[in-house]
């Protein structure tokens, strides 16, 4: 079903955009904090971090993460494939639950489709309608193309807490990951939060989010990347399957380029 696949994603961006647990990728180095009970975060991290966003976005990817959540007391994995082509602003993503479903949400650049493996069908939305967003502290596809959106949105989750900046090894690529603690203390929602950023790149590693102990539990994300490459089919972007165009007045199909 596309819904389960949906909400599942929403459940990961959601707590990674505000929260994500899971074991850190390497030892940090040459960590800098916050000034000692201070939260918000150092104008020398907050000008690395917009100096590493100048990168955001100057070249394709295809990215493949692992999903882990915890959500009342309930674990969920997945594994992910991001591809983007920002040039022509368009990006994919396709998942699958450990439980077996699958599918893909894909932006062509003109409109965005949820397809579902099962059922072999994408529904059509408007861009700016997308049920489910592109990336961990992205909304959608108009801000995944805007590097100063992006930034601002990290650096708006990371003030929660005091922040620190470390040096680390994911996927193979050299990172910088910035990393927010002592949030529940200060009345957030969360305990601790980590986004890190390939340095020759600007692409998202990894996110962490560690959410507030609640009736004996925590809820957690971990989104983490395994591998990393510039290679994007040229048919990436193409919807596999028939389309119901959610757009239009009424019902309309298409034949996609797959069975």
């Amino acid at each position: 079903m596309l819904l389960p696949v949906a909400s599942t994603l929403l459940a990961v961006a959601a707590l990674a955009c505000g929260g994500g647990g899971g074991q850190p990728s390497g030892a940090p180095a040459g960590t800098l904090p916050s000034p000692e009970g201070e939260a918000g975060v150092p104008p020398e991290i907050e000008e690395e971090l917009r100096n590493l966003f100048k990168l955001w976005g100057t070249r394709d990817a295809r990215i493949v993460y692992k999903v882990q959540t915890v959500s009342g007391g309930v674990r969920e994995e997945a594994d992910l494939l991001f591809q983007w082509r920002p040039s022509l602003k368009q990006w994919r993503m396709d998942i699958s639950l450990a439980g077996g479903e699958s599918g893909s949400i894909i932006d062509d650049g003109q409109g965005l489709y949820l397809c579902d493996d099962a059922e072999h069908v994408c529904l059509k939305f408007a861009p700016e309608e997308s049920p489910v967003a592109p990336l961990p502290f992205v909304d959608d596809s108009q801000m995944l193309a805007d590097p100063l959106q992006v930034v601002e949105a990290v650096l708006e989750q990371l003030r929660g807490g005091r922040t620190q900046v470390s040096s680390r090894t994911i996927a193979n690529l050299a990172a910088r990951c910035f990393t927010s603690t002592g949030m529940a203390s200060l009345g957030g929602l969360l305990e601790k939060l980590e986004v890190c950023f390939a340095v020759d790149s600007a692409l998202l590693l990894r996110a962490e989010a560690l959410a507030r102990p609640s009736g004996g539990g925590q809820d957690s994300s971990l989104f983490e990347a395994t591998q990393v490459s510039g290679d994007v089919a040229a048919d990436a972007f193409t919807p596999p399957y028939e389309v119901i165009d959610t757009t239009a007045p009424e019902e309309q199909t298409t034949p996609g380029s797959g069975s």
